[in-house]
């Protein structure tokens, strides 16, 4: 019988306490039962804000301009009096700064000053329901003895203290059924067992959570930026042996609030403050930029990627690029030394990924 894929989209993603993201797949699922639709009503009467005014994308997607102030965010106990930064206060330095040039902002709506745009949580909601049940924990990355049946990883890892990172993502559309994912990101962890935390940005084709929270989901993130709407498409996308984009994505903690900031592009989306943060609170001490699958055990893993191995370069194999973390000595940008990382890929001969190491980091890795 021939696989049945969800129509699918790719996303811009983000992730606190290491979770993801969402697509079409929820199309996909069959329908609630009486009982679960009631649940999910009095989650969404929780969860949604009043909106000041209300867009539909072309892709059929609702978005909500909300009072910053209202927004998710400070449903968090700890943000009760939490006053919102709208930059941060110290920034990394960095010798030289990238060309913006690749993906534009994810949409063109912008929202009144003093809201912020957020999708509809139906849809995250239903993939919530039915993606805990698939499991997922990025420790696979972090923890290599650790087994997670149906999910693989292919990435470049940094071992070392760091104030955060950033990379330009290629951006890809890979072919995925309705109950798996695929998803490219850079992680920033620190922790261990209960005491771990993590946040993460990129892409995903269809989504996964086990804990922690997606996107504005769930109380934490604070959105800043009134025209960047997380968990709507990118485009354009990349195709094989043809044009190439990506994204710049930057992950730092702000040296003098201790807040988590989170750019796309040149653009300030939004911060994680310290408050909700244990062992992160202090810095990280481990970055992953790459690749992750899921698939049930019983079916064929996805698309990593382009589909394509590593060896094949660029156009054809999908890569992570100018690749930094802030060195807390300086806090500033600088390469990762060559001592402090590696590859990781549990199953190579199905996913994989180099390590080129050339003139000005031109290419990162695939």
């Amino acid at each position: 019988m021939a696989a049945k894929y969800s129509k699918n989209t790719t996303v811009l993603l983000l992730v606190t306490f290491a979770v993801l993201l969402d697509s079409d797949a929820v199309r996909g699922w069959g329908p609630l039962s009486k009982v679960e639709d009631l649940e999910l009503d009095r989650r969404l009467k929780l969860i949604n804000k009043p909106a000041i005014m209300s867009f539909q994308t072309e892709y059929g997607d609702i978005v909500d301009c909300v009072d910053i102030y209202k927004q998710l965010a400070f449903d968090h106990p700890l943000l009760k009096n939490h006053t919102i930064q709208m930059k941060p206060e110290t920034i990394p330095y960095e010798a030289s700064r990238a060309d913006v040039h690749s993906n534009d902002v994810p949409n063109n709506i912008s929202c009144p000053h003093g809201s912020v745009p957020i999708r509809s949580t139906k849809e995250d909601l239903l993939m919530e329901n039915h993606l805990k049940s698939l499991g997922m924990n990025y420790k696979n990355w972090y923890t290599s003895s650790i087994d997670i049946g149906g999910h693989h990883s292919a990435a470049l890892t940094f071992s070392s203290p760091n104030y955060g990172g950033k990379s330009r993502i290629n951006v890809w559309n890979p072919a995925v059924m309705a109950d798996q994912f695929s998803l490219a990101r850079m992680c920033i962890v620190n922790g261990h067992a209960e005491e771990t935390n993590s946040i993460e940005a990129g892409w995903g084709a269809d989504g996964y959570q086990k804990t922690g929270c997606f996107n504005v989901l769930c109380p934490g993130f604070v959105q800043v930026s009134s025209e960047i709407t997380l968990g709507l498409p990118l485009i354009p996308i990349s195709t094989y042996e043809g044009p190439q984009y990506d994204m710049l994505i930057s992950l730092y903690q702000d040296q003098t609030t201790g807040n988590w900031w989170f750019m796309f592009q040149d653009k300030y989306v939004g911060y994680w403050p310290k408050a909700i943060f244990t062992s992160l609170a202090e810095g990280g001490d481990f970055i992953s930029w790459g690749g992750q699958v899921y698939s049930p055990m019983k079916e064929g893993s996805p698309e990593m990627g382009s589909g394509h191995f590593p060896e094949e370069g660029y156009g054809k194999s999908a890569y992570i690029n100018q690749i930094k973390v802030v060195d807390r000595e300086i806090n500033g940008f600088v390469d990762p030394s060559e001592s402090a990382t590696k590859i990781y890929a549990d199953k190579p001969y199905c996913y994989n990924a180099i390590h080129n190491v050339l003139k000005d980091n031109e290419w990162g890795h695939h």
